[in-house]
């Protein structure tokens, strides 16, 4: 369905079976072990060729994308660009081999405290993984987004979970993967998209006891869900969960004086950036005690802006619930923006609290998908208390001048945030070596990332070969380096 105005899209949808799903992630299964097998020169160019086949795609991805999600053409376009990047920015990790983390300690009977055998480690692919796309990013964190390219990139075989506001998208990625696949020599079934709306499917997919991980990016309540399956099978899996935040943002007197003008449009343009629908908006704002002025000049840069409809009318719907309900309250004030009136359009909203109100009013202190966030007002000396108070988060940003103490806040957010940050705004997440996207619970269900080429070893374990023959030993440990990569010798 089209978020603009209601209306149908694309051809229908088959919705699989639990039994289909078994038969995609079997033959998942029985194929893992050849694309595991690959050199690392021979791994690099297939995700390489992926790239080029989503490229080749780029026109009928802008189409279906911009349709079934409202997204502008120019945001899409970035996204196709993303992805790419991400699965050659992985290919030349892996064609270095330095993922493999190749660990030699010959044999030395001199060591001390006792003799040493020959030992030697190096990652290997787990097998199966199991990856839910994202609503809000259809191509960057969908069925071929970051998840995907990072347990490919580790040699696993993926079975992914196709988002149902964005279906035929990633119908057409299925297709470029899987083109991607055939033209390298390897079984299409290494990678497969899995269709429906049935919540069972989530059940299939993480119960299923060939999957070996998950990769979800979503809601903590689904994020939740997939950790209680992990944890309840026979052998329990690690789930990879980024469940969004509210990512708080710490706004300084001094600050306000240096630029408030700059300060207020940057802070209403971010919070709804994709009509508020990044999970690292940022949803907690808090401004110094009596600056009415600066709430002044966020609410007049407010009014004058519109965002486009949300993703699915079931996000329009709890969003336009959850401010209804917040509005009536006594201890908030609400701003506004300009209405959508067409297809799942909503309200911009900025709630205007303290901080006193924000932690007895029900809903405050939680994120909202959608263009809203809550302004609280507080003492900056009770800015590190309540930094302390704050549960974990993807992001936490300061803005301030030189002339700040803040030593002491950032100390605590750095704790509590997986990416702090000064005097920018964290929507948006560069795909780079030392981002992390990720943080402490509830942002995420562990502390790795989903971002950058560390999103890789999500998908690796260790392993040690104790004293066995140079002919026996996987290539990578061989004395003889036939691949020739990076291997940590004593």
């Amino acid at each position: 369905m089209k978020p603009s105005d209601s209306s149908s899209y694309g051809t229908p949808i088959h919705e699989n079976s639990e039994a289909e799903v078994g038969n995609l992630i079997s033959k998942a299964h029985e194929n893992a072990h050849t694309l595991a097998n690959l050199s690392p020169v021979e791994l690099a160019a297939l995700l390489r060729l992926i790239a080029d086949e989503i490229e080749a795609q780029r026109t009928q991805l802008i189409e279906s994308a911009c349709a079934e999600t409202a997204l502008p053409e120019g945001r899409i376009g970035g996204e196709i660009t993303r992805t790419t990047a991400q699965f050659k920015l992985f290919a030349n990790l892996v064609e270095t081999g330095r993922h493999l983390r190749v660990v030699i300690d010959k044999a030395d009977p001199n060591y001390s405290p006792a003799p040493r055998p020959d030992i030697r480690r190096q990652n290997q692919p787990l097998g199966v993984v199991a990856v839910f796309a994202a609503s809000n990013f259809p191509l960057a964190f969908s069925v071929a987004g970051g998840d995907t390219a990072s347990a490919l990139a580790a040699g696993n075989a993926v079975v992914a979970k196709a988002h149902p506001a964005h279906p035929n998208t990633c119908a057409i990625m299925e297709g470029a993967v899987k083109s991607a696949l055939i033209k390298s020599g390897l079984p299409a079934e290494l990678f497969a998209i899995v269709q429906g709306v049935n919540p069972q499917i989530t059940h299939w997919l993480a119960g299923d006891s060939r999957v070996q991980a998950v990769g979800f990016t979503g809601s903590e309540a689904v994020g939740r869900i997939l950790l209680d399956i992990a944890a309840k099978r026979e052998t329990p899996i690690p789930v990879y969960a980024e469940m969004g935040s509210l990512n708080p943002v710490f706004v300084t007197r001094s600050a306000i004086a240096e630029r408030s003008d700059e300060l207020a449009k940057g802070l209403v343009d971010s919070a709804l950036l994709g009509s508020g629908q990044f999970c690292t908006k940022p949803g907690l704002i808090f401004v110094p005690e009596n600056e009415k002025g600066f709430l002044d000049q966020l609410s007049s840069h407010l009014a004058t802006l519109q965002v486009g409809p949300l993703l699915s009318s079931s996000i329009a719907d709890r969003y336009s619930a959850a401010i209804a309900k917040l509005s009536q309250s006594g201890a908030v004030q609400v701003r506004s923006g300009k209405t959508t009136e067409t297809g799942f359009g909503v309200t911009p909203t900025v709630l205007i609290t303290d901080w006193n109100s924000a932690q007895s009013t029900p809903g405050l202190l939680e994120e909202h998908f959608g263009p809203t966030t809550v302004v609280i007002t507080a003492s900056e000396n009770d800015y590190v208390k309540i930094a302390h108070e704050l549960h974990g988060q993807l992001t936490a940003t300061i803005h301030g001048t030189t002339n700040d103490s803040y030593s002491e806040l950032l100390s605590v957010l750095a704790q509590k945030a997986g990416r702090v940050i000064w005097n920018a705004f964290p929507t948006g997440v560069a795909v780079t070596e030392a981002m992390q996207h990720g943080g402490q619970w509830p942002a995420s269900s562990t502390h790795t990332t989903s971002v950058g080429i560390d999103a890789i070893y999500r998908f690796m374990r260790p392993v040690s070969y104790q004293s066995f023959a140079q002919d026996v030993l996987p290539r990578a440990l061989q004395d003889a380096n036939p691949w020739k990569i990076e291997q940590r010798i004593n």
